[in-house]
C-alpha cells in the first residue's frame, strides 16, 4: 500500500487512494516536476511473475490506444522496491457506476450520446487486436474539462482477465469480481477464448443497466447470475422503463445474444444501430419478420393426412397419415413456421433430430421419410399408438421392478445404438419416450436425438420453462448440468439423461425438481437426489448404485459409456 505524501520513484507524490481491485490499487498522484495530477495503478502482488508479465503486456497494449474516449497511458515503470506501476491521465469526474448510484437511470438520449463515441473508441481497440474484457459502468469514467462539460473515457483495458472467473462456477467466486460477473459474456464465463463480440455483450449489459437501473441479471448469489448469463434471456427493458424506444431495446437485446454470431458484427455496427434505433417507433434492421398468417393443414407429397393425433416437440403437430402407394398407416409430425418464435433454430433442430433417428434398432423410433417446404418441415415415422412414458407414469405411478429393469435396459441399448451413429439423446423426456406392445411384450422407443448443443434447447424451449412455470414439464430437468452451462454434448451427458429417466421411472418424479432454472442447475451441481435404494427397497443395490452414478455432477464419475452402464445393471 502507498500512503499519502509518499513519493513514488522520486516522481509521483501520492495524494489519495482512489480504488482497490483484484490486481492492485489506484491512487491520485501529482507529478513532482510538472505539477499536474495523474492516476497511478500499483500491482498488488509484485512477487507473482506471471502477473507482472501480464501487467506489463497489457499496459503496453493500452499505451498503444490513442483515442479521445480512452484513458491515456503516460508511463510504466518498476520502483526501487520492485513494484510495477502504471501511470495514466487522471479523470476528475464520476464513473457511470457513480452516476447510477445518484440518478438510478439515465435518459435514453443521454445513454446513446455517451455510448456512440465509446463504441468508436472500442472499435479502435478491436482493430488493434485489443479486447477490453471487463466493460462495466465502473470502467467508464468522466472528465470535466470545463464547467458542465464532460467527456467519458474507457479505463482498465484488459487489466482483469475474465478467463480467471471461470472458476466462479465452483461457487468460490471472489466478491471483488462480483461487478464483472454482472456484465461478463457467456463465452467468458465458460473460460473460452474471447474476441470483440465479448466486449459487445458486456457493453450492451452496461447500457441495459444505464437505461433500467439494473443489470440484465441480478441476484445475491454470483452463481445464479452466471447461470442466467448462460441459460436465460434478459427481461425486456420496457418492462422496467416503458419509455425506452422499441428499436433501442431490440439493439441492446441483440447485443446480449447468447450466441456471439447473432450479436452486432462490430462496435461500429452497434454504434450505427444505436443511433438509428433510439427514436420511438423505430425498428431494427435485420430484425424478425412478422409471422405469416396461419394456413390450413399442410400437403405432404405421397401421403394423405388424417386427423391430428397429438402435439409434438417444438410446437409441432402429429397427424395420422397414410402412405398413398402402400396403404400403410404412419405418423407425420409437422412443424410450421407460424407456430414457432424462432423458425431458424426450431427448423435446424427438427431436421437434425430426424436425420439422427435413422437408426435400425428396436428401441429407436424409425424415421421413414422427412422433407421441407417453404413454410414447414415434416418427418414420417412408424405409427405408435401406445402411451408415452409420461402417460404411463401418470396412470400407474412408479414402475414395478420387472418393468423398470426391462425399460432401462432397452433405453440403454437404444442410446448405445444412437451413440454409434454419433447422435445424442439430450432433450428427451418421459413425454417424448414412447411405449408400444410387440408380440405381447412392452417395448420402449427413444423418439428424439440429434440435439448438438445446449443452445438448440434454449432456442426452442418455451418461455414458461425458462421462467419456471413449465419447468417440470420441459426437457431441462433431464439435461446434464455441464450441458446447461454450455459444455458440448457428450456420452457422459447422455448418461445423466438416462439416469434421470430411470430415476423418474423408479420414483415417479425427476431426480431434481426446482421452481426455476438457476435453482435446478444449482441443485444438480451441489446436491444429490435421495438415494434410489432408499426410495425403492425392492430395487437391487447394484441397479440403484449404477443409476446414482449417472447422476453425479462430475462427468468423469459417471460410467464410461452406455455399454459400461449396461454391464453394471442387473
Amino acid at each position: 500500500m502507498l500512503t499519502p505524501g509518499e513519493v513514488l520513484d522520486g516522481r509521483y507524490e501520492i495524494l489519495e487512494l482512489l480504488a482497490r481491485g483484484g490486481m492492485g490499487a489506484v491512487y491520485r498522484a501529482r507529478r513532482v516536476v510538472l505539477g499536474d495530477e495523474v492516476a497511478v495503478k500499483m500491482l498488488s502482488t509484485p512477487d507473482d511473475a506471471s502477473l507482472r508479465e501480464r501487467f506489463l503486456r497489457e499496459s503496453r497494449a493500452a499505451a498503444q490506444l490513442r483515442h479521445p474516449h480512452i484513458v491515456g497511458v503516460l508511463d510504466y515503470d518498476v520502483d526501487a522496491a520492485g513494484r510495477p506501476f502504471l501511470v495514466m491521465e487522471y479523470l476528475n469526474g464520476p464513473s457511470l457506476l457513480q452516476r447510477l448510484a445518484v440518478d438510478r437511470v439515465l435518459p435514453h438520449e443521454e445513454v446513446v450520446d455517451i455510448a456512440a463515441p465509446l463504441c468508436s473508441a472500442l472499435q479502435l481497440a478491436h482493430d488493434a487486436g485489443v479486447v477490453h474484457r471487463d466493460l462495466k459502468p465502473a470502467n467508464v469514467v468522466s472528465h470535466e474539462y470545463m464547467p458542465g462539460r464532460y467527456v467519458h473515457k474507457v479505463v482498465d483495458f484488459g487489466l482483469v482477465n475474465v478467463r480467471e472467473i471461470a472458476g466462479a462456477l465452483k461457487l468460490t467466486l471472489d466478491r471483488q469480481f462480483l461487478g464483472t460477473v454482472h456484465y461478463a459474456s457467456p463465452e467468458q464465463l465458460r473460460g473460452e477464448e474471447v474476441d470483440a463480440r465479448a466486449d459487445i455483450y458486456s457493453f450492451c449489459a452496461m447500457l441495459y443497466e444505464l437505461l433500467t437501473g439494473r443489470p440484465p441479471f441480478s441476484h445475491d448469489d454470483p452463481f445464479v447470475i452466471i447461470t442466467h448469463h448462460l441459460t436465460r434471456e434478459p427481461q425486456p427493458l420496457r418492462d422496467f422503463v416503458p419509455g425506452v424506444p422499441a428499436g433501442l431495446e431490440a439493439v441492446i437485446l441483440q447485443g446480449l445474444a447468447k450466441d456471439r454470431a447473432k450479436r452486432p458484427g462490430s462496435m461500429e455496427v452497434l454504434a450505427r444501430a444505436l443511433r438509428e434505433s433510439s427514436s420511438p417507433g423505430s425498428t431494427v434492421a435485420g430484425g424478425a419478420a412478422p409471422r405469416p398468417a396461419p394456413t390450413g393443414p399442410p400437403s405432404i407429397r405421397g401421403y394423405e393426412l388424417g386427423a391430428p393425433l397429438s402435439k409434438g416437440r417444438l410446437g409441432s403437430q402429429i397427424y395420422l397419415g397414410t402412405h398413398q402407394a402402400l396403404g400403410t398407416s404412419v405418423a407425420i409430425r409437422v412443424l410450421r413456421r407460424e407456430d414457432v418464435a424462432d423458425w431458424d433454430a426450431a427448423r435446424e433442430r427438427f431436421i437434425r433430430e430426424a436425420r439422427a433417428m435413422q437408426v435400425n434398432h428396436p428401441n429407436v423410433m424409425h424415421v421413414r421419410d422427412f422433407g421441407e417446404e417453404p413454410d414447414y418441415v415434416y418427418v414420417v415415422t412408424d405409427l405408435v399408438l401406445g402411451d408415452s412414458l409420461a402417460q404411463r407414469l401418470e396412470k400407474d405411478g412408479p414402475l414395478a421392478w420387472p418393468v423398470l429393469q426391462s425399460f432401462v435396459h432397452q433405453l440403454v441399448d437404444g442410446v448405445a445404438a444412437l451413440h454409434r451413429r454419433g447422435a445424442f439423446i439430450c432433450g428427451i423426456t418421459p413425454l417424448t419416450t414412447r411405449l408400444t406392445i410387440e408380440d405381447g411384450e412392452e417395448r420402449l422407443l427413444v423418439s428424439s436425438g440429434g440435439v448438438s448443443q445446449v443452445q438448440d434447447l434454449l432456442d426452442t424451449v418455451s418461455v414458461g420453462a425458462l421462467r419456471g412455470t413449465e419447468l417440470r414439464e420441459s426437457e431441462l430437468p433431464f439435461v446434464a448440468p455441464e450441458v446447461l452451462m454450455g459444455e458440448p454434448l457428450s456420452i457422459a451427458g447422455d448418461l445423466f439423461t438416462i439416469g434421470a429417466l430411470a430415476y423418474t421411472m423408479a420414483t415417479g418424479s425427476p431426480p431434481f425438481v426446482e421452481p426455476s432454472l438457476p435453482q435446478l442447475l444449482g441443485a444438480m451441481l451441489r446436491e444429490r437426489p435421495e438415494p434410489l435404494a432408499t426410495v425403492r427397497a425392492d430395487v437391487p443395490e447394484a441397479f440403484a448404485t449404477a443409476i446414482m452414478k449417472t447422476l453425479s455432477p462430475v462427468p468423469a464419475e459417471r460410467p464410461a459409456d452406455a455399454r459400461a452402464l449396461g454391464l453394471m445393471l442387473p
